[in-house]
């Protein structure tokens, strides 16, 4: 007898065709009308999903309709099932009945969902899912890349990387390179750069790895066709997945850029603890989420929102980059 908060994930990535999307659309509409009981003030919301995912609409007791365009600005080019999921988990009303409808194509390259729908249904959360599907065509993509998402220094594991030539059986093989490529911070090393040969359906390409450094770790598969003018979409041949090494812990430590070294006795304190410490001045701060993500904790030390005495060396916190802040720490 518990209200229920419904909260639809709506695939916008380039690999569907907008006709496609604009039938999403309506499914999501219809199934509000269809399942929204007034009476017992149901919630229904709608999160939209690229590379990012924003809320289009929030969840509200009333009926929602969604126009023939998305509002919310996303970069296509990308499917991050599993940061919509976190999304609709910072969403819910703690007094109700919570359920996800993922209506996408499953085409994942960034992320990992099924990791987070295992957290989602440990919680209490019912998922359901409309496929979207797609026709027929010669297109290879990156369909994953799957590694753990906690590692030990020093400890070996197994990146897979998963293409697929989604064509009919009989036609030609896709001929390409597949290049890996592991990144973090500042840091970026080409683990693999192989030519590939590729008969339609899907094959998994495996790498042994160890890393003897903690941090927050990108890894990044990319298949470039040696004849791109048969390549249909560009943007489904990379494919990304993060994994973090576990040391003792990763710090960022932002001061202010006008009082310079403050705090350097806490750092060498927390350093000789075994941490990880980067310190970072307010007048040259992160730009993206993902810059933050590869740390455990991030310490405000003594910063204020706006420094610098003329226009011409004010630095500060964008509202974006608060908002940063608010969503690395909660999700």
């Amino acid at each position: 007898n518990d209200r229920l908060t419904v909260i639809y994930l709506l695939d916008q990535s380039l690999s569907i065709p907008e006709a496609r999307r604009a039938e999403m659309t309506r499914y999501v509409n219809a199934s509000i009308r269809e399942q929204r009981r007034a009476e017992r003030e149901d919630r229904a919301g709608v999160i939209v999903f690229g590379r990012d995912a924003e809320v289009e609409v929030p969840p509200v007791d009333f009926d929602i309709q969604l126009g023939s365009r998305v509002e919310s600005l996303l970069d296509p080019d990308y499917t991050n099932l599993g940061l919509a999921m976190q999304r609709a988990m910072s969403l819910f009303p703690h007094d109700t009945a919570k359920r996800v409808v993922l209506v996408t194509d499953g085409n994942e390259n960034l992320g990992n969902v099924l990791e987070q729908a295992r957290a989602m249904a440990d919680s209490g959360v019912s998922i359901d899912v409309m496929p979207v599907p797609l026709d027929a065509r010669n297109e290879v993509a990156v369909e994953k890349v799957a590694l753990p998402a906690d590692v030990r220094r020093n400890q070996p594991f197994e990146l897979r990387v998963v293409l697929n030539n989604d064509a009919p059986a009989g036609t030609e093989t896709s001929h390409g390179r597949l290049i890996v490529v592991r990144k973090a911070g500042d840091r970026e090393e080409r683990l693999a750069d192989a030519p590939v040969e590729l008969e339609p359906g899907k094959r998994v390409f495996t790498l042994r790895e160890e890393i003897d450094q903690a941090d927050f770790y990108t890894y990044e598969a990319r298949f470039v066709p040696d004849d791109a003018a048969s390549d249909t979409l560009s943007q489904n041949n990379l494919a990304t997945a993060f994994t973090h090494v576990r040391g003792k812990g990763q710090v960022l430590l932002i001061e202010d850029w006008e009082n310079r070294g403050d705090f350097d006795f806490l750092v060498r304190r927390l350093r000789d603890e075994g941490l990880e410490i980067t310190v970072q001045p307010s007048n040259r701060l992160f730009t993206s989420l993902p810059e933050l993500q590869r740390y455990d904790s991030i310490i405000l030390a003594d910063v204020p929102r706006s420094s610098g005495e003329d226009a011409g060396s004010v630095s500060s916190f964008s509202d974006e980059q608060i908002r940063m802040l608010v969503r690395n720490t909660e999700e």
